[in-house]
């Protein structure tokens, strides 16, 4: 997927020890040119990590890894996984949320191209962090500020939940590579390919650029030698990378 970065100056670096565990969805209330010139203000102080235009155009405004503001009000929340403090008090969504503004208003009715494009970056995210594609873990910005009606009523959440999940192929097991099991995760220092083996024979599935987190459920040794290291992380989805291009976070 071909996405255009505009960076915002309207953010936070670093997750402050969370990961993203939902998408949140977003309308705009306008239309995607304008949104590019209203999160590249620092006087708006708003952002989202995406913006998806009518024509499935597709924008980033601000890294994974970093917190965007998009979703740090709460006002009678319904959505389940919100985290709470000790004593009560609701822990700041934006750092454990991934924004994506979609242009329009809550009248507008989703083209095709937007469904598709949205459904794609969905779909991407989960992979990377390991998200999974059902209503507690896709929800709508009034789940969390009840004030706001946004994303409105037009988008149909189980029809761009399907598409995304239509769009995560399955991974078939390699003979030959066992995983150790062990959980963890780790930041790219470069881009990064993801494949079916821990070897590079066969075309990569996917790519990540530097800077991102990825999370593994395992690890093997006996990788294809790369740089001098064979070792290979295993993701939740059954696929690799090379351990040689991570370090720990």
């Amino acid at each position: 997927m071909e996405i255009t970065y505009k960076p915002s100056p309207n953010f936070v670096k670093g997750r402050q020890g969370y990961n993203p565990i939902t998408i949140v969805i977003h309308i705009m209330e306008g239309t995607l040119s304008g949104t590019d010139s209203w999160f590249a203000s620092p006087k708006s102080q708003v952002s989202a990590h995406y913006g998806v235009g009518t024509n499935g155009e597709v924008h980033r405004y601000v890294l994974e890894t970093d917190v965007a503001w998009h979703a740090g009000r709460v006002n009678d929340p319904t959505w389940k996984l919100i985290k709470t403090g000790g004593n009560g008090y609701v822990i700041n969504p934006n750092l454990y949320t991934i924004g994506i503004e979609h242009e329009g208003d809550e009248y507008s009715e989703w083209t095709d191209e937007m469904y598709a494009s949205s459904s794609s970056l969905i779909a991407d995210i989960s992979q990377r962090w390991g998200i999974p594609l059902d209503r507690d873990h896709i929800i709508g910005h009034h789940e969390i500020y009840s004030i706001k009606a946004c994303p409105g009523q037009k988008v149909d959440f189980d029809h761009l939940i399907m598409l995304a999940t239509n769009k995560v192929a399955p991974v078939q097991a390699v003979p030959g590579y066992a995983a150790t099991p062990l959980k963890g995760q780790v930041r790219t220092i470069c881009p990064l390919h993801i494949r079916k083996t821990p070897d590079r024979t066969i075309d990569p599935i996917g790519r990540v650029e530097a800077n991102t987190m990825l999370s593994y459920t395992g690890y093997t040794n006996d990788g294809e030698n790369v740089a001098s290291c064979s070792k290979w992380y295993q993701t939740g989805a059954g696929t690799w990378f090379w351990a040689g291009g991570v370090i720990m976070p």
